[in-house]
């Protein structure tokens, strides 16, 4: 095809030129979106991790310049320490003991209903109270088990589907941490690029907005996700040390429940309850010492000192992102969900700050420049 007559010696294309140009690019974009689409969540989780981990990881380098790539790769440690592990172990304690809780829900909807236990009227206090009507407290919840045994059965079976792809849920959780680390190898030369490219797209509305969705993510994963970590480690110390069996699916369940904002006590209160049925009041009591006293101080003081400003993200947000993230990305949108949803909430909040009509990014942006890069 002839091309246009040329103007300062650069040939003009035409309108063919520049339609078929944007097809093909549109392909390329196409072609690699379903290349990494089974990749996509352990790349988001690895750019999460990276953005999270840039701090730790500068200062490490920043005691052996020498060596970057060691230091990435102690990063990659770390968080391997931190995420990996955790993981491995949860999902085993899962595997082990959901045939258990099914049998066990099985088992109370359809026994009758006994005496309180001796270990129930020994408790000081309200031991005689509980005892005498035990009768009719047992009854009520086991009328509840049984009206809402299909229900929780369908929700335990689901979640033993989703155990099922416990090896592709280890796989991404694995996968981000590599990729994590080999970001953080890299980071100067990424972060240059996504500066420059979010800055062509954007100018210094780019620039600011990009500088919140770093903060808000780490503020996210070390307030939202940490805390929970924190709670849910203090939590299955106690159940160890009173020899609760499944202790370490009971601390699961404390981190899930933490991570949603239901809270802690939904785990350890009824861990106490069946201390004290199974005659171990001693035991019951100081788990419910350890919750109010230690785990509700961890939940209270690491948040806040975690957060910065994911502290007042609104709790239905956090929620709804877990459950959705669950639903939508399996196991590993719990980590990504809620990072995902705030993300886009500050993003929003952001860009409702900036005065219409204004191209200068957020009101805190240095006036006819861009916003220098603090992402570490």
């Amino acid at each position: 095809m002839e091309r246009k007559p040329t103007e300062g010696g650069v040939p003009q294309t035409s309108t063919f030129d520049r339609v078929l140009a944007a097809i093909v690019v549109g392909f390329l974009l196409l072609a690699t979106a379903i290349t990494l689409k089974p990749f996509l969540p352990a790349i988001l989780w690895a750019v999460v991790l990276a953005i999270t981990s840039a701090p730790l990881h500068a200062w490490i380098e920043r005691h052996m310049p020498r060596w970057p790539r060691l230091a990435a790769a102690l990063t990659s440690l770390i968080l391997v320490l931190i995420f990996v592990i955790p993981a491995i172990g949860l999902t085993r304690s899962i595997i082990t003991y959901t045939p258990g809780v099914l049998a066990w829900v099985d088992e109370v909807s359809s026994t009758s209903v006994t005496q309180a236990p001796e270990s129930i009227k020994n408790i000081p206090w309200v031991g005689d109270l509980l005892s005498r009507n035990w009768e009719l407290i047992a009854a009520e919840g086991k009328s509840y088990i049984a009206h809402f045994r299909t229900d929780i059965e369908a929700w335990l079976a689901w979640g033993v589907q989703q155990i099922e792809n416990v090896g592709l849920f280890m796989f991404e959780i694995a996968l981000g941490v590599v990729l994590a680390g080999v970001f953080l190898a890299h980071r100067k030369s990424l972060s240059a690029f996504v500066d420059t490219f979010f800055g062509r797209i954007g100018g210094p509305l780019g620039d600011a907005l990009l500088e919140r969705a770093v903060h808000t993510t780490r503020s996210t994963v070390r307030g939202v996700v940490g805390s929970a970590i924190a709670e849910s480690i203090v939590a299955t110390f106690a159940y160890f040390i009173a020899g609760v069996p499944a202790w370490l699916f009971l601390g699961g369940l404390t981190f899930f429940a933490a991570l949603v904002q239901i809270g802690a006590p939904l785990v350890w209160i009824p861990v106490a309850v069946w201390l004290v049925a199974s005659n171990e009041p001693g035991w019951a009591i100081f788990v419910v010492v350890w919750g109010v006293l230690v785990v509700y101080s961890v939940e209270n003081f690491s948040r806040p000192l975690l957060a910065g400003r994911a502290a007042h993200l609104p709790g239905l947000l956090i929620f709804v992102g877990v459950l959705g993230g669950l639903f939508a990305w399996g196991l590993i949108g719990v980590f990504l969900g809620p990072v995902i949803l705030a993300v886009a909430y500050e993003l929003v909040q952001e860009w409702l700050r900036i005065p219409p009509g204004s191209d200068e990014g957020s009101p805190d942006t240095p006036a006819g420049g861009r916003r220098p890069p603090s992402r570490g």
